[in-house]
């Protein structure tokens, strides 16, 4: 009886400790988020830096807060602070958004052969004209201009990016025309402020006719009569 207990085979101890598990299946399972994409974040920066700027253009740089911004935008106002760490900055991005798109981006376009300075410069500044009220670059202007004396330094961003350029990059056009005997009896310099004047005249008729008691030609009339003019044509009565 013994020798038979010693054949009967051991059994191992129970023991009430649960197994542990592969540390793949205790892992939490991480979802991966889609951020915004490229194309969305660019378009609501855009959608801030318009807002901005027509607030600033309609209330003063003074009275314009992120959070009426925010609201004109309508965009959370912490939507803001993603993009612009402040008021400061946000006035700095619409400025050069501005720019960016201003008149200055159509006289890359460059000279065909054979084409007349005349016609050259008439394509370059009459399509922008056409589509003043359109582009924000009337309300820069308007902000410059309301803006000049409290903000020094938008008067000088302004006149450095875009006014200074504008009338360099003209006078140096016109030079050639008068090298080319196209432009007679008025200097290079005075032909490009001169072609400048319309767009100032409509933003002040802009202002003193809001409502549109006294209308008068259109920008883009007014700037290919002036053309007409620094080149000697006849303009009709």
């Amino acid at each position: 009886m013994a020798n038979a207990l010693l054949l009967w085979p051991r059994m191992k101890p129970t023991s009430n400790k649960k197994p542990t598990p592969h540390p793949s299946a205790i892992a939490p399972v991480l979802r991966r988020t889609r951020g915004p994409s490229p194309q969305k974040t660019e378009l609501t920066r855009q959608e801030i830096l318009s807002a901005a700027l027509d607030e600033f253009t309609e209330v003063g740089i003074a009275k314009a807060t992120m959070d009426k911004i925010a609201k004109r935008a309508k965009l959370a106002k912490g939507t803001l602070y993603l993009h612009f760490a402040n008021k400061e900055a946000l006035l700095q991005g619409a400025l050069q958004a501005t720019i960016a798109h201003s008149a200055l981006a159509s006289i890359q376009t460059p000279r065909m052969p054979q084409e007349s300075m005349k016609d050259y410069i008439t394509r370059l500044v009459v399509p922008p004209m056409e589509h003043f009220y359109l582009p924000a670059r009337a309300s820069l202007a308007r902000l410059v201009l309301g803006e000049a004396r409290s903000h020094p330094s938008l008067m000088q961003l302004y006149y450095q990016q875009v006014f200074a350029p504008w009338h360099q990059h003209f006078e140096q056009l016109f030079k050639i025309a008068k090298k080319e005997g196209e432009l007679k009896g008025i200097t290079p310099a005075v032909a490009s402020q001169l072609l400048a004047a319309p767009f100032w005249i409509s933003l002040v008729h802009d202002a003193l006719n809001a409502d549109g008691t006294y209308p008068g030609a259109t920008p883009a009339e007014l700037t290919r009569a002036q053309i007409g003019i620094i080149f000697g044509q006849k303009t009709p009565s």
